[in-house]
């Protein structure tokens, strides 16, 4: 509509002479919760939810599109060296990575006996990638709390180094981006090193954690109340009941987790199984005189994720003056499902309103179930993903030149219907990227904020896809502004980015150039909906760092589901 005068008045006339509709589609609604099968056995990091059995026989329709999982996932800071720290942790020393879902690893779904979700490493990446370019700024307003989701700042991404060597320091070594006050002068990066600069992401996230309940005795079997506040409504163990109020641990909405949970809106006796694999496992983290921080090693329980961010420990940081004095201090930072390397369930379980993961279901009782029963069968139509991480296929360590590395990486030839392909580039880490860590991903290092972020300057030319024996581009695309404008800023866009009145979107180009570089090759013109096709990307590193390349290939698929029954007629 070309004519944009009246509006106002069109809208007072319509509302006028419109007669305010009757609404009763449903006559009641209640929201069922369903227990894992885990027996409080969370050591793997694995949770099974089963509501197969538990929902059989349930009365109304169950909604997965606005179903939930509560998990009580625990972080843990221990220091684990000989000396005693400079000064009490409080809770502004660590906080989750942005997006609550990066702390699990791997799902696989099944809805009356059929694996319609498989897991796949790395494959929940692709949530991030949906949050970019799918939420906006109303969706974090609104559910940026719960989710955990306050994007990562780019200009505070730095690299600490001395004669282009890494090196350790007051927010970490590798790529860091965890300082959280601007009087804080940081490591030279994308502004002057005399310019403060700051992650205000990992400030708000730090904000949503949990208020302090007390302290522990020195076994940490035992909680001892405080009122942390000073208010007057938290005195006493009023603060545990806030805390336990509250209650939710990980808020993981199914939604977030994958778009197939978008299209099972109603469905009577829902048969769904859960397998889910969370993030478990400790970093070690070096101290020195100094505040200096620098990663010393890791270890992981089966999976791939870092989920969490250690705040610096620059002056007027939340970690300043605290660390160990008098030479070099440890710490560990462990976290999983109820417990950890550190902290026990029967610690953890005197803060969480229950020990278990729960899957919460919404039940409507629709008044008029004509149209569903005249046509039960429904077909709907989804998109999956398949991952696949290159390790240092596209240069290795760092120089002080261009490594000007070619790649080439041939997929799997079994998948149809492609939609587009992703590719997301972080750092390889074989050497000069941590102070002594080696071969750490950069999505597994404390300080860094991948992988919300990817490698920052990463430059990639002479870009392309081949689906079958066609390439995507007419051209190899070389460009930030063609890679940007033709492919990514349309991905998951309100009428693909062409209308400004209403848009959608976390990042611009500047961010996506500098901290967020994906690139994307949309498939869809080329691909065959009934043939397997081959995938051939290519390129050219073209930065001064090795890079360890993630694709990801998003497909079509489909499902037929009978909505009485919860039966999976036909699934491809």
């Amino acid at each position: 509509m070309s004519d944009s005068t009246q509006l106002a008045d069109s809208f007072l006339f319509d509302s006028t002479t419109s007669p305010d509709p009757v609404i009763s589609v449903s006559k009641d609604k209640r929201v069922v919760n369903v227990v894992d099968d885990n027996n409080s056995s969370y050591q793997s990091g694995t949770v099974i939810i089963n509501a197969t059995s538990q929902l059989n026989g349930s009365t109304g329709y169950g909604s997965l599109r606005d179903a939930y999982v509560v998990v009580p996932y625990v972080v843990t800071v221990k220091n684990t060296s000989g000396a005693a720290l400079n000064g009490t942790l409080n809770r502004f020393a660590v906080g989750l990575k942005a997006g609550v879902w990066n702390i699990l690893d791997k799902l696989a779904v099944e809805i009356n006996g059929k694996s319609v979700i498989t897991s796949n490493d790395y494959k929940n990446y692709w949530n991030n990638l949906r949050a970019q370019t799918e939420w906006c700024d109303d969706d974090l307003l609104k559910n940026g709390a719960d989710c955990y989701l306050a994007p990562d700042d780019v200009v505070s991404l730095n690299f600490p180094q001395s004669s282009s060597h890494p090196t350790a320091s007051t927010q970490g070594d590798g790529f860091v981006n965890n300082s959280v006050n601007a009087a804080t002068t940081v490591a030279t990066g994308l502004i002057p090193e005399t310019t403060p600069a700051l992650n205000n992401g990992l400030i708000q996230r730090l904000i949503w954690n949990p208020q302090q309940i007390g302290t522990s005795d020195a076994t940490g079997a035992t909680i001892t109340a405080t009122n942390p506040l000073g208010w007057p409504t938290t005195r006493s163990g009023a603060i545990l009941s806030k805390i336990q109020q509250q209650g939710t641990g990980g808020y993981l909405r199914l939604v977030d987790l994958h778009p197939i949970f978008k299209e099972l809106d109603l469905v009577a006796n829902p048969q769904i199984k859960l397998t889910m694999t969370f993030n478990t496992g400790f970093v070690d983290i070096t101290t020195a005189t100094g505040d200096l921080m620098s990663l010393s090693s890791l270890s992981l329980n089966g999976c791939s994720t870092v989920p969490v961010m250690v705040s610096s420990a620059a002056p007027g940081n939340p970690n300043a003056g605290k660390l160990t004095t008098g030479g070099a201090g440890s710490l560990r930072v462990a976290f999983g499902v109820m417990s950890n390397n550190i902290t026990q369930i029967s610690t953890s379980g005197q803060i969480f309103p229950f020990t278990t993961t729960r899957l919460y279901i919404p039940f409507y009782d629709i008044a008029n179930q004509s149209q569903i029963v005249a046509k039960p069968v429904k077909k709907i139509n989804y998109l999956d993903c398949y991952a696949q991480y290159f390790k240092s296929k596209a240069g290795t360590g760092q120089q002080n030149s261009q490594q000007n590395a070619p790649f080439s990486f041939q997929l799997s030839s079994s998948l149809k219907n492609i939609k587009y392909i992703a590719l997301i580039p972080f750092s390889e880490t074989s050497s000069g990227h941590f102070l002594s860590a080696t071969n750490i991903e950069q999505f597994q290092s404390p300080f860094d904020s991948a992988p919300w972020t990817c490698q920052p300057g990463a430059s990639i030319r002479n870009f392309q896809v081949m689906v079958g024996n066609e390439n995507v581009f007419n051209k190899t695309h070389d460009y930030s502004f063609e890679s940007f404008q033709d492919e990514v800023k349309k991905l998951g866009a309100i009428n693909g980015a062409l209308s400004h009145e209403i848009s959608n979107g976390l990042f611009d180009s500047y961010k996506w150039d500098v901290g967020q570089r994906v690139l994307i090759a949309d498939c869809s013109r080329l691909t065959n909906p009934d043939v397997p096709q081959s995938i051939l990307v290519s390129g050219t590193n073209t930065s001064s760092q090795g890079m360890n390349c993630l694709i990801l290939v998003v497909y079509g698929r489909s499902m037929s589901i009978d909505r009485l029954t919860g039966e999976v007629v036909e699934y491809e």
